[in-house]
């Protein structure tokens, strides 16, 4: 996992955004981020926290594991360098690297063992391993796409691998082993997708739109000398958010007159039933408040993720 990877080409770890599955970053994320960073113009605050850390001294020793599961003999429990695509502007950092020749395995989930489709598979040569610590509960059937699905697959394209095995710690004692088999339908999806990343690097042609967040990161610097006079159509735009921001103040104020009704109509109850609504108002448990120092960290200039907008009488 160590390799040293070129943040404004598309890499394993961000494939996941890139297809709009990533948990906590989208492909407008990893543009934008990787425009920042081809100019020179990025600021990484990133602090690895001390779970992630813990997460990085485990993964040999899981991988290990693993592997002695599935009686994998041949096997890299750390790897040192990236990966590169023959064909595609595309890198990869592996976690953990093996080879197989004829490799009988099977679904065993008395083993933490799951053969992703499959009942029985024959491994046979280059195989990557990801791994991942999970504090959720694991999932039915495989793990979601963002927790190192996604990631494996685009390592499995890299090294033309037939195989790949994905390392899941849950709750910091069920560890499961998924093994997939490399998926055309994901590789071709692959393709198209970075390609399309890179040639919007070079060129800085940012995704359309869908957040104001997105909008804010392609007009990044605002010019507040000259004002711009806009067509008439943005008025109907402007009415319909003020009354958009109206309806939800009402709606809000509204809701919280009727909660305030439920409240007083459950009284000291702590559970009520209403035809088909079971109702709980919980009692919160006391509890210390830790006081911390506050403390700032360097962040650039940056647009604000809306417009404030006021109305002038003429």
């Amino acid at each position: 996992m160590v390799g040293k990877l070129t943040w404004f080409r598309a890499t394993s770890s961000i494939t996941c955004g890139l297809f709009d599955r990533g948990r906590f970053f989208d492909k407008h994320d990893c543009l934008s981020r990787a425009i920042d960073d081809k100019n020179g113009t990025y600021v990484d605050n990133y602090k690895q926290t001390n779970r992630q850390a813990t997460g990085d001294l485990l993964e040999p020793v899981l991988i290990t594991e693993a592997a002695r599961r599935l009686g994998i003999t041949e096997l890299e429990a750390e790897v040192d360098y990236k990966i590169v695509h023959p064909k595609l502007p595309l890198e990869a950092s592996l976690d953990g690297r093996c080879k197989a020749v004829n490799l009988k395995i099977k679904h065993n989930p008395d083993e933490g063992i799951f053969l992703v489709g499959h009942e029985e598979l024959i491994l046979n040569g280059d195989i990557p391993f990801e791994c991942k610590c999970s504090s959720d509960y694991p999932s039915v059937g495989e793990p979601p796409k963002y927790l190192g699905v996604d990631q494996l697959h685009t390592s499995m394209d890299i090294l033309d691998a037939e195989y790949g095995i994905l390392i899941v710690l849950y709750q910091s004692t069920d560890l499961r082993i998924y093994v997939y088999k490399r998926d055309p339908e994901f590789a071709g999806q692959l393709s198209e997708v970075v390609l399309d990343f890179d040639r919007r690097v070079d060129e800085e042609d940012y995704y359309p739109p869908e957040k104001p967040e997105h909008a804010a990161n392609i007009f990044d610097i605002g010019d507040d000398e000259n004002e711009k006079i806009l067509t008439a159509d943005m008025v109907d735009l402007i009415d319909t958010i003020q009354a958009l921001k109206e309806a939800q103040k009402i709606a809000k104020e509204k809701e919280a007159e009727l909660m305030t009704d439920l409240m007083m109509s459950m009284g000291n109850h702590g559970k009520a039933r209403a035809a088909n609504y079971v109702l709980e108002w919980k009692t919160l448990p006391a509890k210390k408040e830790q006081v911390k120092e506050v403390t700032y960290k360097a962040a650039p200039e940056r647009r604000a993720g809306y417009v404030k907008i006021r109305m002038v009488k003429e």
